[in-house]
């Protein structure tokens, strides 16, 4: 299973987005964190299905380091979290009625961002 690392970008007055820098055009959002990394699972999942389906292959993910180690991949997320992605195997057939591969969001599987690497909430 490949993991791909996607930036939260968190603003006041908005939803909350995500962007995969290893995949142009792959993006989701939702109007909070846990949301948006749930839809950011399904625009993976999606987003690779429609290569695969276009005859293309998605590219290696890059670690973590070496994604950190890109001047304009670190400008684009000026301070946000990185999140890794689990792509879920989109090979295998699906029986006719049963619904496409599920994501699992990091957040939900019980699994936590560090403290310091929690977005900070707006105060109200």
């Amino acid at each position: 299973m490949k993991t791909y690392f996607a930036i939260v970008h968190e603003d006041e007055d908005s939803a909350v987005g995500v962007v995969f820098p290893d995949l142009p055009g792959c993006f989701s959002a939702g109007d909070t964190f846990d949301a948006a990394i749930a839809n950011a699972g399904k625009a993976l999942r999606l987003y690779a299905e429609a290569e695969r389906a276009a005859g293309r292959t998605l590219p290696k993910p890059r670690t973590f380091a070496d994604l950190y180690g890109d001047r304009e991949v670190r400008q684009e997320a000026k301070g946000a979290p990185f999140v890794g992605i689990q792509l879920q195997d989109t090979r295998r057939e699906r029986v006719a009625g049963e619904p496409a591969l599920k994501a699992k969001s990091p957040l939900r599987s019980g699994r936590r961002l560090p403290a310091g690497r929690r977005p900070k909430r707006a105060a109200t």
